[in-house]
C-alpha cells in the first residue's frame, strides 16, 4: 500500500483539525514528517508529542521545504491571507499542495495559483471538506446522468450564531485587510464558503459554463461590532443561464444544518451538511439517500492520496474554486461596502457569560427570501439597502478598500 509523505504548515486554530485528520490515517495512508508552527510555546505539547515520534518542527515553512523534497504533499492551514502566497511557492519549488478554504481571497490570486500549477504541473486540492460526503458526491452523479433534468436555479442557506469570541480568536477575524493584505474574512470567505462554493459546483457540474458567475447583486451587512460581513444575500446569475442564490447569517438564534436546493426540469432536489438529499420527481416519485457518518476532513486527506497514487478524481481541484472567488469579488463589488445592521434591530444576548449577536427575524428574513428568491431590500425589510447588479464579463482584478 501506497503511504504519502506529508508536511503540515500550520497547526493551531483549523490547522489541528488537518493535524488531527492526518493523525487517523497515519501508518496507514499517509506518514507525516515535518510540521511548521511560528510560535513553540503556543504549540509546545503538541510539537514535543509529535517530535518524540520523530516528526520534525520548523518555524519557517521556506526551511521545511528546502529539508524535506521527497515530500509526496505539504497541507497548508494558514491564515487567508497566506494561502495564495504560499501555494504559489510550494508548487514553484516542486510541492504538490492540499489547500485550505478559500484557496485565494482575491480573481488574481486564484489566476496566479492555477497559472502555477499549470506551469509546475502540479496538484493543487482545495480543501472544502463538504464536496466529500457521500450524498453530495451521489449527487452529483446524478446530475451527470441528467436525472434532474436542465437546472434553473439553485438555492443556498446557512443560518449559524457565533459569540464575540470567534472575532477576537486571531488577528484577521472578521476583518476585510490585514497589513495590507486582503482577507474578506466573513460569512461567504470562510464559515459558509461551503454553501456557496457546493452551489457553484452543482451548475457547473449540470452543463458546461454553468458555474461561471456573470452578473451579480449582493447585499452584505454585519450585526457584530466587525469590519466584514456576517449577513449577506446574493444573488448570481451564471454564464448558462442558472440562478444561484446564497443567503448566510452568523446571527440566528440557533445552529442549523445548512442546506442546498435545487431546482431542475424533472426534479426539485434537496441537500444538507447533515450528509443527506432528498429528490422530489416531478413524476410523483421520491428518492431519499443519507451517507451517514463520515469525517468530511479525512475523506479530503484520502482523497489527495488516492489521487496522486491511484489516478482517482479529486473531488475539489483548485481550477473549480475559481468560480468560488469570482463570486465572492462579485458580491462585494456589487454591494459597495458592509452596512451596518441598525442596534434597534439587533438582540444583544449573555448566554452562560458569552456574548451573542441576533438580527431579529432573520430566521424568517431569510425564509421569505429563499422562498421568493429575493433580495433583503426585495422584500421590504426595513434594514435593507438596494445594491446594483455587478457584471463580471473580463472582470480580472479586485480593488476595493485599499486607499
Amino acid at each position: 500500500m501506497n503511504i504519502a509523505k506529508i508536511g503540515l504548515i500550520g497547526i493551531s486554530g483549523f490547522g489541528s483539525i488537518h493535524l488531527r485528520s492526518i493523525e487517523q490515517l497515519q501508518g496507514k495512508m499517509v506518514d507525516l514528517r515535518a510540521i511548521v508552527a511560528t510560535s513553540y510555546e503556543k504549540n509546545k505539547e503538541v510539537i514535543d508529542r509529535l517530535a518524540s515520534r520523530g516528526v520534525e518542527y520548523y518555524q519557517d515553512y521556506r526551511l521545511m521545504l528546502e529539508n524535506h523534497k521527497d515530500l509526496d504533499f505539504v497541507a497548508i492551514s494558514t491564515p487567508i491571507h497566506l494561502h495564495a502566497p504560499m501555494a504559489i511557492d510550494a508548487m514553484e519549488r516542486g510541492f504538490n499542495v492540499l489547500l485550505e478554504k478559500p484557496p485565494a481571497v482575491t480573481i488574481q490570486d486564484i489566476d496566479a495559483i492555477i497559472e502555477t500549477k499549470r506551469k509546475t504541473k502540479r496538484v493543487c486540492s482545495v480543501n472544502f471538506q463538504n464536496t466529500s460526503g457521500k450524498a453530495f458526491r451521489k449527487l452529483l452523479e446524478y446530475i451527470r446522468e441528467g436525472r434532474l433534468g436542465r437546472i434553473k436555479s439553485i438555492i443556498g442557506v446557512g443560518r449559524w450564531k457565533r459569540d464575540e469570541s470567534y472575532y477576537q480568536r486571531n488577528a484577521w477575524a472578521g476583518k476585510l485587510i490585514v497589513d495590507g493584505n486582503y482577507v474578506l474574512d466573513g460569512t461567504i470567505n470562510n464559515p459558509l464558503a461551503h454553501l456557496l462554493n457546493n452551489e457553484l459546483i452543482i451548475a457547473e457540474t449540470s452543463e458546461e459554463n454553468g458555474g461561471v458567475p456573470q452578473k451579480v447583486t449582493a447585499e452584505l451587512y454585519h450585526g457584530h461590532k466587525i469590519e466584514g460581513e456576517d449577513t449577506a444575500c446574493v444573488r448570481i446569475i451564471t454564464k448558462t443561464g442558472i440562478e444561484v442564490y446564497f443567503y448566510s447569517t452568523l446571527c440566528n438564534r440557533e445552529e442549523e444544518s445548512p442546506y442546498i436546493i435545487i431546482e431542475a426540469e424533472k426534479a426539485r432536489a434537496y441537500w444538507t451538511f447533515a450528509n443527506k438529499f432528498k429528490i422530489e420527481y416531478f413524476d410523483g416519485n421520491t428518492e431519499e439517500f443519507d451517507g451517514g457518518r463520515e469525517d468530511l476532513f479525512v475523506n479530503m486527506y484520502i482523497n489527495m492520496v488516492e489521487h496522486l497514487f491511484e489516478g482517482k478524481q479529486l473531488y475539489c481541484p483548485l481550477e473549480v474554486t475559481r468560480n468560488f472567488v469570482l463570486a465572492s469579488n462579485g458580491a462585494f463589488e456589487s454591494s459597495g461596502c458592509i452596512y451596518d445592521i441598525p442596534d434597534e434591530y439587533l438582540e444583544i444576548s449573555n448566554e452562560n457569560g458569552k456574548i451573542y449577536t441576533y438580527i431579529k427575524n432573520i430566521k424568517e428574513i431569510i425564509d421569505e427570501a429563499a422562498e421568493n428568491r429575493k433580495l433583503f431590500s426585495e422584500i421590504g425589510v426595513p434594514w435593507a439597502k438596494q445594491t446594483e447588479e455587478f457584471d463580471l464579463i473580463d472582470y480580472c482584478c479586485f480593488s476595493m478598500f485599499k486607499r
